[in-house]
């Protein structure tokens, strides 16, 4: 399955329109398209990170096709927590505690939220 396959599944998958995966990621809905379509381009590095995220999938599956060892979801879901790259706090770290428990709608819209403020 090409990466372009993979972005649409995950998008699919996560209930969310390319009109609002644009919005959440601040780019165009036309860029959205592009990553979809098998003659358009993928995303790059920082963007599939970006996308992984928001779509609640591993980044590994998402930029290569293959699960790493913790999934254990049908197309790279990811469970559990992720190690964190750098110390963070005790109020950071229960955020994104509360974070992660949220469904991917649910997370959407704390994000929408957060950036109207």
């Amino acid at each position: 399955m090409s990466i372009n396959a993979r972005v649409r599944q995950a998008r699919k998958a996560a209930g969310i329109s390319q009109t609002r995966l644009a919005k959440i990621l601040g780019v165009t809905r036309s860029a959205c398209s592009q990553w979809e379509s098998a003659q358009g381009t993928a995303p790059r590095r920082d963007r599939l990170e970006q996308l992984a995220n928001v779509l609640d999938v591993s980044y590994e599956w998402l930029a290569t096709g293959k699960k790493s060892k913790e999934e254990r979801g049908t197309f790279g879901v990811k469970e559990g927590t992720p190690p964190y790259r750098t110390a963070i706090t005790a109020d950071q770290e229960e955020l994104l505690k509360l974070y992660n428990a949220l469904s991917v709608k649910k997370r959407i819209a704390l994000l929408e939220f957060l950036r109207s403020l």
